[in-house]
């Protein structure tokens, strides 16, 4: 299933617009420190940098993220979403269908799809993870896990260890100099690089691991669903 997307008018004004307005604040902060000296030269140069890279950043959101699009799988719109090209897949906000975009065609992903590399998140909310059987990239039986660790925000590198405890799906935490997590994900012996696991700064909870697979992905939440929030 497919759509074309489209380049809105607005979004691609509105992201024109912010980065003028910020690269207007950056050339009057570079501008007074003509004037200044010590800290108030230091504070001019550090806001007119500033400012500049957010009104690159502007010009490049007005290029690459002014797209519109239907949603092949529930008719919904979906604003402001790449024009080109996806790294990694993107999600319906209403119907979640993950879907890529490659030279402005939107394609839903099968429900098979594999990922060059992980791109599916979920959540971690426990300590005590229930795993999807069989391997993560390829749902052949697990027969080690490989160890993924993320360390301030930092993803660690992919170890293949034993598959000793593999079922109980515990949390290693450790504190000091910061906090480490490391996880044994299920692989089989032909894969290693299934999933990784990363920190995102303000997401609740900002704990996640990202899949290659979007079918296990899918089952991993099922069996580890998001709590609800509070009313």
């Amino acid at each position: 299933m497919t759509s074309t997307v489209t380049r809105d008018t607005g979004s691609t004004i509105k992201y024109v617009v912010i980065s003028a307005v910020l690269a207007g604040l950056s050339f009057l902060c570079f501008r007074a420190m003509i004037d200044r000296s010590g800290l108030l030269w230091l504070l001019c140069l550090a806001g007119g940098l500033g400012f500049a890279v957010f009104a690159f950043g502007g010009l490049l959101a007005a290029r690459d993220l002014a797209g519109n699009a239907t949603c092949p799988r529930c008719q919904a719109a979906l604003a402001e979403i790449e024009l080109n090209h996806t790294e990694d897949p993107a999600f319906c906000g209403t119907c979640q269908a993950a879907y890529l975009v490659d030279k402005r065609v939107l394609t839903v992903l099968a429900g098979d799809y594999v990922h060059p590399k992980p791109g599916f998140p979920v959540p971690v909310t426990s300590d005590a993870i229930s795993w999807p059987e069989g391997c993560c990239v390829c749902a052949r039986p697990a027969t080690r896990g490989v160890e993924a660790k993320a360390h301030d925000g930092q993803t660690g590198t992919n170890v293949a260890v034993a598959a000793a405890g593999l079922a109980l799906g515990g949390l290693a935490v450790r504190t000091g100099g910061g906090t480490s997590y490391t996880l044994r994900i299920p692989h089989c012996a032909e894969h290693d690089d299934g999933a990784t696991l990363e920190i995102k700064s303000g997401n609740e909870p900002p704990l996640q691991i990202r899949f290659r697979s979007y079918a296990y992905q899918r089952r991993f939440l099922e069996l580890n669903p998001k709590p609800a929030k509070a009313a």
